[in-house]
């Protein structure tokens, strides 16, 4: 709108948080500007080229002249693929028509709550969360009602605490395991629970599961859609991003129930119309011979995640729960330092970037979230400067009581 002579944005701006990991992200960049050396922990991204195959087939793809318009919900070959990879890898049974191919994650997440949710309708989400759920479900109009993981127990889901945000409005509800920011699992009793819960109230699950292949000390995944053969109020959502460190191609799916199919293409034909093909032929070698990348990819992650592990526990002044999947350290501060203020600070003097907890939601403050998808060596210095930093700061502050 124009007011007083001035262009003003759009009201419904106002509803969407900007992303902590670019803001941070822009801060660090600008100190490298000036020649600063930066150790970048902030951004979820894993720091691996994508398996080499998948990249040949991408131009293979521009070789043959797949530069055009395709169909929206994704190429059929792409969908096939994922109905086997589904099938061999989850044990599930689906079929082609579910299956939804989008540009990563989030649009699907949205498309999924403007397919199904009413505006003024209320969507539970974790606390602490992936931080973009909140920004969606205040974007397309619904209510966001955070739901408590419990720090005292693993980040399990408080399901006292759910059950008490459960009102007749409730249509919704948000989950994700492997959890991004604590690097937490959910227990196959905490994913039955949620189905119960689910049904009972006639909700719809949207499970974003996008850490599903990221796993340390021989755990493996559980998707909720294990639990029952009746996916009718279940939406599953995954990307290429994590798993084959595609996090540039821009792709991922999600299975639907067959009755938001159609809504979702709709959504899709009016906003980017559809993923490139070569994208989509690049995830079809990904999923096909992907295996070894994966395997070595998460072996990396595990010595990296050991090794700033036994760093970072020796330090008095911090506590570094050490997560059982994704590539993400989740430790509160026990200095007398608001979460927020220590990244800064950490940033603007050992020059460490990292993540505030609170971005994640309430009860991720105190807080901070650490990536480890970095080398080695950054790593370990990383970790060094945070016990130094810690350190200091105990001496300064001294520790909560």
């Amino acid at each position: 709108m124009i007011k007083d002579n001035k262009l003003l944005t759009a009201r419904i701006i106002d509803r969407i948080e900007e992303s902590a990991s670019f803001t941070v992200l822009g801060k660090a960049k600008e100190l490298e500007k000036k020649g600063e050396k930066v150790i970048h922990l902030e951004i979820g991204e894993p720091d691996f080229a994508p398996p080499e195959t998948a990249i040949n087939s991408l131009l293979e793809s521009l070789k043959r002249g797949e530069t055009h318009y395709t169909t929206a919900q994704g190429i059929i070959e792409l969908r096939k693929e994922i109905v086997k990879y589904e099938k061999w890898f989850r044990g599930i049974e689906i079929t082609p028509e579910q299956v939804v191919i989008t540009p990563g994650a989030k649009p699907m997440i949205l498309f999924a709550l403007l397919a199904a949710v009413n505006q003024g309708e209320t969507v539970l989400y974790p606390d602490p969360g992936y931080l973009s759920y909140k920004s969606l479900i205040s974007f397309m109009g619904a209510m966001p009602v955070p739901y408590r993981l419990d720090k005292n127990r693993n980040f399990a889901i408080d399901l006292d605490d759910l059950k008490s945000k459960i009102d007749r409005k409730t249509t919704c509800i948000i989950i994700n395991s492997p959890s991004n920011p604590t690097g937490m699992i959910h227990s196959r009793e905490e994913l039955q629970e949620i189905l119960r819960i689910a049904r009972e109230h006639n909700m719809l699950i949207i499970s974003d599961e996008v850490y599903s292949r990221i796993y340390f000390d021989g755990q493996k995944h559980l998707s909720i859609m294990n639990l029952t053969e009746d996916h009718s109020n279940i939406i599953l959502i995954d990307a290429f991003s994590k798993t084959y460190a595609m996090t540039g191609f821009r792709l991922g799916y999600g299975v639907l129930p067959k009755e938001l199919v159609g809504a979702v293409v709709k959504l899709i034909q009016n906003s980017f119309s559809c993923v490139p093909e070569f994208i989509q032929r690049a995830g079809i070698t990904a999923l096909r011979e992907g295996e070894q990348f994966i395997a070595q990819m998460v072996e990396a992650f595990a010595e990296r995640r050991n090794r700033m592990y036994e760093i970072l526990q020796q330090v008095k002044g911090i506590k570094v729960p050490k997560p059982n999947a994704a590539f993400y350290f989740f430790p509160e501060i026990k200095v007398n330092i608001e979460s927020a203020e220590y990244a800064e600070y950490l940033l603007n003097h050992y020059r460490v970037a990292l993540l505030p907890g609170e971005a994640f939601g309430d009860n991720g403050s105190g807080h901070v979230r650490i990536s480890f998808a970095n080398s080695l060596e950054n790593l370990i210095e990383a970790a060094t400067r945070i016990a130094e930093s810690i350190d200091k700061l105990q001496k300064e502050r001294g520790l909560k009581v």
